[in-house]
């Protein structure tokens, strides 16, 4: 079992070795780079928002430098707090898979169903090459091919969701762990590109359905030592999407600059 479901009919997905096959043969080939497509339509939106090659190397690039440890530490100790036997979890938008890897590993002598679902091929390929054992599917977070009531521990960071797919899939008492910025994360980055920074809008954190059991606010300040390390960090970040070109310009001139981080991690229980 791969802890997927057909998108076409909704039955379980089995692992032939080369292809995931249901019982109606509905069949999705495994690519050599290790992941499987499970995304049957493709909106504008999913278009604008799966990341290209270059992105995900900027991310990868970026995250390896470890200033983001702290953040995929806590995540991890969420999970492991809620581990069991045989648990099976998920992480919607799991990118190139630097926290979902790092949460496999935890969790290995709990024999877990490790899965990841994003949009972008790209970042999938990068998420095999940091752990194996890591089952990943090209998926939209707002059709996720699990089935109802499946997974004991759902992640999602910063990625697009649909809180109603978040509710089908979970089991009763499952946790949910998502992280998001806060009003001032990079707030200087942000203050060298634009001429008038604003602060990120924090909507409400209830979820229906759902009980908040745990919120960690984790803020530091990092320094990154090179215009590279700047430019990747600017991009695998929203701005990079609703920034002009003359904006962006901005920071070829910048070889160092220290800037806050800002998260929270909130962690629920369905009820």
């Amino acid at each position: 079992m791969t802890g997927f479901v057909c998108p076409k009919c909704r039955a379980a997905l089995l692992d032939t070795g080369r292809s995931l096959v249901c019982e109606n043969r509905h069949t999705y080939d495994i690519a050599r780079q290790g992941y499987v497509n499970l995304f049957m339509k493709q909106s504008s939106s999913d278009a604008r928002h799966g990341d290209s090659r270059e992105m995900v190397a900027a991310r990868s690039d970026f995250l390896d430098l470890g200033l983001y440890s702290p953040l995929r530490d806590a995540v991890t100790e969420q999970v492991v707090s809620a581990a069991k036997q045989n648990m099976f979890v998920l992480d919607v938008g799991c990118g190139e898979c630097y926290y979902t890897a790092h949460i496999a590993s935890a969790l290995e002598k709990y024999d877990p169903t490790v899965c990841g679902i994003d949009i972008s091929k790209f970042a999938l390929i990068a998420g095999a090459r940091r752990n194996k054992s890591i089952n990943l599917a090209v998926a939209s977070a707002y059709d996720i091919p699990v089935a109802d009531g499946r997974a004991d521990v759902i992640i999602n960071l910063f990625a697009p969701h649909k809180e109603e797919e978040f509710l089908r899939i979970l089991a009763g008492g499952g946790t949910l762990i998502r992280v998001f910025p806060l009003a001032r994360h990079l707030w200087e980055l942000k203050s060298a590109v634009y001429d008038v920074p604003y602060e990120n809008e924090i909507g409400t954190t209830d979820i229906d359905g759902f009980k908040k059991v745990d919120e960690t606010k984790l803020t530091y300040e990092i320094r990154l030592k090179s215009n590279a390390e700047i430019k990747n960090l600017f991009s695998m970040t929203p701005y990079s999407y609703k920034t002009s070109a003359d904006d962006e310009k901005k920071l070829d001139s910048i070889d160092t600059l220290d800037t806050r981080v800002e998260f929270a991690v909130i962690t629920y229980k369905k009820a």
